[in-house]
């Protein structure tokens, strides 16, 4: 009886063997693609400063810009129209970010620059500008509790204050700034050598 289940048990064993070698005893897989896609969301981060790297924002401003900004022309606008990037910060001191958002293209440019615009946390819209070259710098300085604001516009430094509930929306008619660079504390904004922002489309 003992030999009848040794020989038993070896003929299971050798059946298992077999069953995987020809594949039937299919190993237990680790799903890495949580890993690989959370990886590669990290390293396409790290391509860009921080301050402009956000979809859920970037889906909320794009969405602003289609209903709010473009909305009678969307039709209109080719793949090159429809770009933009943002910078987050604070210039109030108040613990809510501002938005910059700059919009690119031939519906948005000119020979003079881009549309930049400034909102509030909630979208709302604190200046539009006209005429933008980037970079833009914005200084520790304050002004009326704001902070300055620094733009080159045909090669001249434009220092932009913050007044009445608004900054200058069109750099190109104030005179130039009494300094021909900005300080060394500036934060720097759509500069790809210095702070790169991703890309969004609408």
């Amino acid at each position: 009886m003992n030999l009848l289940k040794i020989v038993f048990i070896l003929l299971i064993l050798s059946s298992c063997k077999n069953d995987k070698k020809e594949g039937h005893d299919i190993p237990e897989v680790q799903d890495t693609t949580k890993i690989e896609t959370s990886q590669e969301t990290n390293k396409e981060a790290e391509q860009y400063i921080k301050n402009s790297y956000d979809d859920v924002l970037a889906k909320r401003i794009g969405g602003y810009i289609t209903d709010s900004i473009v909305k009678k022309d969307i039709d209109f606008l080719n793949a090159t129209d429809r770009r933009f990037q943002f910078y987050t910060t604070d210039l109030n001191g108040d613990q809510n970010k501002e938005i910059f958002v700059l919009l690119n293209g031939s519906y948005f440019c000119g020979s003079g620059g881009c549309t930049m615009l400034l909102l509030n946390s909630d979208l709302s819209v604190i200046t539009s500008f006209t005429v933008m070259t980037p970079p833009l710098f914005i200084e520790k300085r304050e002004d009326k509790d704001w902070a300055v604001l620094l733009i080159r516009n045909e090669g001249a430094l434009k220092e932009l204050i913050y007044k009445d509930g608004s900054y200058p929306s069109n750099p190109s008619i104030l005179p130039d700034a009494p300094y021909d660079a900005p300080s060394g504390h500036a934060q720097i904004a759509f500069d790809d050598n210095f702070s790169k922002a991703k890309t969004y489309t609408f």
